[in-house]
């Protein structure tokens, strides 16, 4: 071997040696936090894109989507779902499953009994409740989500719940929650206050209206029209806004808003005290040159 073929075969070994040592230092050192933030158990954390659109809307009839179709969602972001549409109930049972999942690392089995976690829902125990249930979690196994932030040009592409198994002697189930999932919440989350929404009942439209303004530091005026859109209503206009008028009464009443107008020009004006958080990123905006 001559001098030259040695130089170099010392150089590829200590090469290799440093290759080597970083793969090593980066096996034993911790993957990135892949849990959720910790938020109050009074709250449920959401991801802001799941809120601002029709995902999960607020129709009682269920379409079954064959191919991608694109959803209502509002500027920033384009949703496209392939499945049996959500709607305001399966959002219970999805707020109601992140929080549980919450404290433990994404990926990992999260348990539960069905008896307990239906009441907790505020629903029956019944045999219709459990088989509903059923129906809920498979929605949510099965739905194909594709969520683009069209600003950072990112697209997540999957299910809200990974996969899941029930016992069927105990009633216990296990749900896991793909550890991507993160990406839904480094791309900004809400607080959902628990009990308002349980408050407002069964009106699919107040809980969709909760959601979406929880997502506003400081709400914008919408228009009756663009509302009627992006919660994904069936129904007709002058329907529709007698409804909404009432959903804005019902969160009024559960104190998730401060009070509400419709002007002239049919844009809705919502008033509401925002979070903590959000009154944090709103001081950080106005001090911004």
């Amino acid at each position: 071997m001559t001098p030259d073929q040695k130089i170099a075969r010392l150089r590829e070994t200590a090469a290799r040696k440093v290759a080597e040592a970083k793969a090593s230092k980066k096996a034993s050192a911790p993957d990135r936090q892949l849990k959720l933030e910790l938020w109050p158990d009074e709250v449920r954390g959401v991801p802001n894109a799941i809120l601002r659109g029709a995902l999960f809307g607020v129709g009682q009839e269920r379409t079954v989507h064959k191919k991608r179709t694109l959803v209502a969602a509002v500027d920033g972001y384009e949703i496209r779902f392939k499945g049996e549409t959500f709607n305001q109930t399966d959002l219970d049972v999805l707020e109601g499953m992140l929080h549980l999942a919450m404290p433990h690392p994404l990926g990992k089995r999260v348990e539960f009994m069905v008896h307990s976690f239906l009441k907790a829902l505020g629903r029956k125990t019944s045999g219709e409740q459990h088989e509903q249930f059923k129906d809920q979690v498979m929605r949510l196994v099965t739905g194909g989500i594709e969520i683009t932030d069209t600003k950072a040009r990112m697209t997540f592409m999957g299910t809200l719940v990974h996969k899941a198994y029930r016992d069927e002697d105990t009633g216990r189930y296990v749900v896991i929650f793909d550890k991507d999932m993160l990406n839904l919440y480094e791309a900004g989350y809400s607080h959902i206050d628990w009990n308002q929404r349980m408050a407002l009942g069964k009106s699919a439209l107040a809980k969709w209206l909760h959601g979406f303004y929880a997502t506003h530091a400081k709400p914008y005026p919408y228009k009756v029209e663009t509302l009627h859109n992006l919660c994904g209503s069936v129904a007709a206009m002058k329907e529709f806004k007698r409804m909404l008028k009432k959903a804005l009464d019902d969160l009024v009443g559960a104190g998730a808003i401060e009070s509400w107008s419709i002007d002239q020009y049919d844009l809705v004006i919502v008033q509401r005290t925002p979070s903590k958080a959000q009154q944090k990123h709103l001081s950080q905006a106005a001090k911004r040159p």
